[in-house]
């Protein structure tokens, strides 16, 4: 096989013979006497022959010289041989030049994901009448869309809206700039520093629903934080300032009060590497001094499904929606300000992790008097198919399993499977008998079993059994089973 010189060389001296005989100084010097099979006046035949030899051998010890010291290593082309001609006329080559590249602000990336659920719900009497005639449902729980980008190398942006539930309202919309002397800054409406399960984004949970302790955090509010990570990442640590409470447009009305506080640290105490155990402990915090000075506490039992109920011009497509219960109630309230504790700990085990928190909230009314309420919950995760549970060193929670390999039942692919149990409680009743509040309270305990199969990394189906031990002051003990699935696809 021809060497690159060698195809080179062969593929070039017929172009140099064609240059020699045009523009050498011999033929320029030398006049031509034309006639029909004559030759050049004034030389001979031979010596003409032997000055082209010379001038070709000169020429091919050039180009060797060219080529091996040339930028242009590919096949040659006119830019090739401009460069060699270049160097036969003593210019000095240079290859392309190397220009930055200059990014362009602001810049945008379009991100979005549909979560379609379907609930069953089996009641006992007691539920019935406690809690009424659940009415089973399909529906998208979530439909988003999200853009975000950078505004400059320092600043970035998201705004994220979901369309699922009759009405476009607000998720995360906010900026933020990086390398502040106080960490990143972000202003705007974001999810407070306050809980793991609520830091896990919903896309990446192994269940359909954030646990009960849900209804005790301040979860998306209006204001300005501060965040950075430390020890090479083995810690991070927030802090919040903000109003509240927000509606799900980011707006705040009311002068009596309005602002609350969130802080949380988390650590990494230890760390075993790809497959090894890694420990997870946090500790949160969050001051609330609600607009108005009114507070409810609520929770349905980790699943929603509703719709608007009536027919009709102004029915089936706008607010309000019936929908599944708040299983635990404190009725709207007067409260003159509450604290917020949590803790958090989980261990990673490749394959296997257990997360757990718990919390409590001490309320204070304006009558002096005080309750806490209180509520946690325990996780547990297997992945059947090998894969790991990843742990986000960023934001300090465990992520979403991702298939080693993607569904392709043609080829005996079946994408990741997991399985994950889950017990949780929340109890209101300590609130119940205090003046203002009207909600009935209750204590909720459930127990979940889910199964989760991801058949992509940005598409999965889960399939979840809930079973709800409710005690009421009032009607007693009740058992509600649920029995739920749920199709993602996100990008």
């Amino acid at each position: 096989m021809l060497t690159f010189k060698t195809r080179f060389q062969s593929h070039l001296s017929w172009q140099l013979l064609i240059l020699a005989l045009f523009s050498h100084p011999l033929f320029a010097q030398v006049p031509y006497t034309t006639a029909k099979y004559g030759s050049p006046s004034g030389t001979s035949t031979a010596h003409k022959i032997e000055l082209l030899q010379q001038q070709l051998d000169q020429l091919k010890a050039e180009s060797n010289a060219s080529v091996s010291d040339s930028v242009w290593y590919q096949t040659p082309t006119e830019n090739s041989l401009v460069s060699l001609a270049a160097s036969h006329s003593g210019a000095v080559i240079a290859g392309p030049p190397v220009l930055p590249v200059e990014k362009n602000y602001p810049d945008v990336k379009f991100s979005g994901f549909f979560q379609l659920d379907a609930a069953r719900f089996g009641q006992s009497a007691a539920s019935v009448a406690t809690l009424g005639d659940i009415q089973d449902g399909t529906g998208f729980r979530r439909a988003r869309l999200s853009a975000s980008g950078n505004i400059s190398e320092q600043s970035s942006y998201q705004m994220e809206f979901d369309f699922a539930q009759a009405q476009a309202r607000f998720v995360d919309v906010w900026g933020q700039v990086k390398g502040t002397p106080f960490g990143t800054m972000r202003i705007g409406r974001f999810r407070q520093p306050f809980g793991m399960t609520e830091l896990t984004s919903i896309r990446e949970l192994p269940f359909l629903e954030r646990p009960t302790i849900f209804a005790l955090a301040p979860f998306r509010q209006t204001g300005i934080m501060f965040s950075n990570t430390a020890f090479d990442q083995a810690a991070t640590w927030a802090v919040s300032g903000f109003r509240t409470l927000a509606d799900n447009f980011g707006n705040i009305y009311g002068d009596d009060g309005g602002w609350g506080t969130a802080e949380r640290v988390s650590f990494v105490p230890h760390d075993g590497g790809d497959g090894g155990t890694l420990l997870h402990v946090g500790f949160d915090h969050s001051y609330i001094d609600p607009a108005r000075n009114q507070l409810q506490f609520a929770s349905q039992d980790e699943v929603f499904v509703g719709q608007q109920p009536n027919l009709g011009p102004n029915g089936l497509s706008v607010l309000p929606i019936v929908n599944v219960p708040a299983f635990v109630n404190s009725g709207v309230f007067n409260v003159d300000h509450v604290h917020l504790f949590n803790v958090e700990s989980g261990v990673g085990l490749g394959r296997a992790a257990i997360q757990s928190e718990y919390r409590w909230a001490n309320v204070n009314l304006p009558t002096g008097q005080n309750a806490t309420v209180h509520g946690g919950y325990v996780t547990a995760r297997y992945v059947l198919s090998g894969e790991a549970i990843p742990y986000n060193r960023a934001t300090g929670v465990f992520g979403r399993v991702k298939p080693e390999q993607p569904l392709n039942i043609g080829n005996g692919q079946w994408g990741a499977w997991e399985i994950a149990t889950r017990y949780s409680m929340i109890d209101l009743n300590p609130l119940v008998g205090l003046p203002g509040v009207t909600g009935p309270g209750r204590r909720l305990n459930s127990s979940d079993l889910g199964i989760n199969w991801y058949w992509t990394a940005n598409s999965k189906c889960q399939m979840e059994w809930i079973n709800a031990s409710l005690a009421d002051p009032t009607v007693g003990k009740s058992v509600t089973n649920t029995l739920a699935g749920r199709v993602q696809f996100d990008f």
